[in-house]
């Protein structure tokens, strides 16, 4: 009788911040980070009055609908677009913030060093998946599923952004949550095998400013690196 052949080992890799680092999750599903601020670190808290009203939640609600949805429309028409989007939705937010969350969201768009990113042939929610051998060809495979919130393929370059909301943001690469960075280089790793001899570039977006902050090449394949090595106990923790 002849028996089915045991199937491969693999290592999971969900792309979801709180699952690849054991960070408690906090109410939005973002790790909370408890480490003290580094070296000339300087957070920007939200005042309580702010966060008690909830409008630092809705500004950064607004921000991400038009990060997603206008670059679908012409360059021209955005900015009239944004503006009544925002008018509409946001009657929460007093008019210099309605104005200021236009504003900003429009000089993220037409940013030069990102700005296939976010052209009308460029991709929103887009869902990947991969199944990576190791490279020494020994032990479990790497399998990553997930969906990054833009992307763009350009003749010689994979430009992808993942958006970060209703969190003061980091100031620096440096200070950003290794979460993110094994986010990042889990979809930087994949696309790497999806579009061989093309640059991967990525980069975080924080809704909370808006703020776009690319993550240097070298920070990302560290965190490449150390992908192979996650233990999977901590890959399953909530």
């Amino acid at each position: 009788m002849k028996s089915r052949a045991p199937a491969e080992p693999q290592l999971t890799v969900p792309l979801s911040p709180s699952r690849l680092e054991p960070y408690a999750p906090d109410a939005e599903g973002e790790p909370i980070i408890t480490r003290d601020a580094a070296p000339g670190e300087v957070r920007d808290r939200p005042s309580p009055t702010l966060l008690a009203s909830g409008n630092r939640f809705l500004r950064g609600t607004l921000t991400h609908a038009l990060l997603e949805h206008l670059p679908a429309l012409p360059e021209n028409l955005r900015a009239e677009a944004a503006a009544a989007f925002v008018e509409k939705r946001g009657v929460g937010l007093k008019k210099p913030a309605r104005k200021s969350i236009v504003k900003e969201t429009l000089a993220i768009l037409t940013r030069p060093e990102f700005k296939e990113l976010f052209s009308v042939t460029s991709r929103a929610e887009v869902p990947i998946a991969a199944t990576l051998p190791r490279p020494s060809g020994k032990g479990p495979a790497l399998k990553l599923s997930g969906q990054i919130d833009r992307l763009a393929v350009t003749e010689r370059e994979v430009l992808i952004v993942d958006y970060k909301t209703n969190r003061p943001p980091p100031m620096t690469p440096e200070n950003v949550a290794p979460a993110y960075l094994y986010q990042l280089a889990a979809y930087v790793l994949a696309l790497q095998e999806i579009y061989p001899g093309k640059r991967v570039r990525a980069a975080l977006l924080w809704t909370d400013g808006p703020h776009l902050m690319e993550i240097p090449e070298a920070a990302i394949q560290a965190y490449v690196s150390r992908l192979w090595d996650l233990d999977t106990a901590t890959l399953d923790a909530t």
